[in-house]
């Protein structure tokens, strides 16, 4: 009896083993997006967040995400752990998504290794950690995909229906879909060669005119950012680092990014091998082409032309149909090559990972525009409450940790003061930084009245380094006040000055 179970049990591992194998591969990339979930405070767009679900009807960012925020924090509350859950889930949901659209268009073996990419990217894993729309307009725009790929072949009316509500809701989500919508109907295009029919043009416009009560919302925004916004102009490089931060995400290195460059561009000429032989695959992979590279390349020669849009974490909806890309050369290669290319991948992977769990940063700045490591506020506002006395006041170089502080000391706790250098400007902020209350110019710091001056400076990266506008203030409190005392909390750094 007991030799029969056993066998039994063997004959229904042999059987289910490649099932057992994905659900423990999806399991650790649940595991991955669980790992240290709650382990970061706030940085500056969650902050943001927060104050974006408080009052989501009125802000002129796609609604949806805020709404869905607004809901859940009644429930669950604020902290970090609780706010920055939906974007696991919406991540981890990605992740099966691609290898059901990978399984549908071309093979389960594509699907596979494009959820592996997907998986264990710690670009994904960055944005499956962090209170922002960018997991959720993820979600939408695979599922939305996955059923325009159904309705593409079946054409059924409850296809296109489900891809037309999906499709509203992520325009509702992110405004980066809007560019996934545009893909989506040059992809019918391509596909009925011009050969439309009333139902996929009813589709399409349905979900213009949906998005259409949003527009004045989303032209003041549109305006207000053409008046000048924080973006850098990309060059032909961040095409390049585009790529690189999607398999590799913020936590490489130079030879890491160079070593998957090689094999980005090793799988792509494979993935065109493959299609040239395999006819019945070339329609597919030409879709997977537009919809990845069409929204890249217009959000770049858009922000050449008008005003600089180009974010990588902003692109994060496209990342997928790459992945579908890469995976389809990964599996036209000899078996030989592919094991060694997937043992290479899978060594990338697991350096980057462990990279991006002990917060080690690519150093250059345009490798993750605007984005940082997040800062230790909690731990220093414990110090300055224990140290600061009623006659002191509290200033920072670098204003990307104010709304963090804000927020974590009660707001009106302390009064924060901005230190700006006016001779550094932005060049990519066409809005100068302008002098109020609490945003001094530094060399009226002496106009102020105080016993003892905390200073806050930090840096981008942990490179040791202060940026260049904490630089600048802090040589001139060096020429001019009393350095009594500093300190280093992993990145922030605390400075208290007194007068000569």
């Amino acid at each position: 009896m007991i030799i029969s179970l056993k066998v039994l049990i063997y004959q229904l591992f042999l059987k289910y083993r490649r099932t057992l194998g994905i659900i423990s591969l999806f399991f650790i990339f649940f595991l991955l997006r669980f790992y240290h979930l709650g382990f970061h405070d706030f940085w500056y767009d969650e902050v943001g967040s927060i104050g974006y679900a408080r009052c989501p009807w009125f802000n002129w960012n796609a609604p949806l995400y805020w709404i869905l925020l607004h809901f859940w924090i009644k429930v669950f509350g604020i902290s970090e752990f609780s706010l920055r859950f939906p974007s696991l889930i919406f991540s981890f949901l990605s992740v099966i998504l691609v290898f059901l659209l990978g399984k549908d268009i071309f093979n389960k073996k594509v699907g596979i290794i494009a959820s592996f990419f997907m998986g264990l990217s710690p670009f994904h894993l960055w944005y499956a950690q962090e209170a922002r729309d960018y997991s959720m307009v993820l979600f939408l725009g695979l599922f939305s995909s996955y059923f325009f790929f159904k309705a593409l072949k079946k054409n059924k009316n409850k296809l296109w229906s489900f891809f037309i509500l999906i499709s509203l809701l992520g325009i509702y989500t992110n405004y980066f879909y809007v560019l996934l919508f545009l893909a989506q109907f040059l992809c019918l295009i391509f596909f009925k060669k011009l050969k439309l029919s009333f139902k996929e043009i009813f589709g399409f416009l349905v979900i213009a005119l949906g998005f259409s009560f949003y527009l004045p919302r989303f032209l003041s925004k549109f305006y207000y950012i053409w008046g000048g916004f924080w973006i850098p102009e990309p060059g032909w490089k961040s095409l390049i680092i585009t790529l690189e931060n999607f398999i590799l995400g913020y936590n490489g290195t130079t030879l890491l990014y160079l070593i998957s460059d090689i094999l980005m561009g090793l799988f792509f000429i494979f993935a065109l091998v493959v299609i040239y032989k395999k006819k019945e695959l070339r329609r597919n992979f030409v879709l997977c082409l537009i919809l990845f590279f069409l929204p890249v390349l217009v959000t770049f020669f858009f922000s050449k032309v008008l005003f600089s849009i180009y974010l990588d974490r902003g692109l994060i909806i496209f990342s997928p149909y790459l992945y579908l890309i890469l995976a389809l050369g990964i599996v036209s290669l000899i078996k030989p090559i592919k094991v060694i290319s997937c043992i290479i991948l899978t060594f990338l992977f697991l350096v980057t990972n462990c990279r991006y769990f002990k917060d080690e940063l690519f150093i250059p700045f345009e490798h993750h525009t605007g984005t940082y490591i997040k800062k230790p506020i909690k731990p220093v506002i414990k110090f300055l409450k224990k140290e600061k006395k009623e006659e002191d006041i509290i200033a920072f170089t670098n204003e990307s940790v104010i709304p963090s502080f804000m927020f974590y000391s009660q707001k009106r706790l302390f009064t924060f003061y901005y230190f700006f250098n006016p001779q550094i400007p932005n060049s990519s902020w066409q809005r100068p930084m302008r002098e109020s209350k609490y945003c001094i110019p530094f060399y009226k710091i002496n106009t102020l009245k105080f016993k003892r001056l905390w200073v806050i400076a930090c840096n981008w990266a942990r490179d040791g380094k202060l940026d260049e506008n904490s630089c600048s203030v802090k040589d001139w409190l060096d020429e001019n006040l009393i350095l009594e005392f500093s300190q280093e909390f992993e990145g922030l750094w605390i400075f208290r000055y007194v007068k000569k």
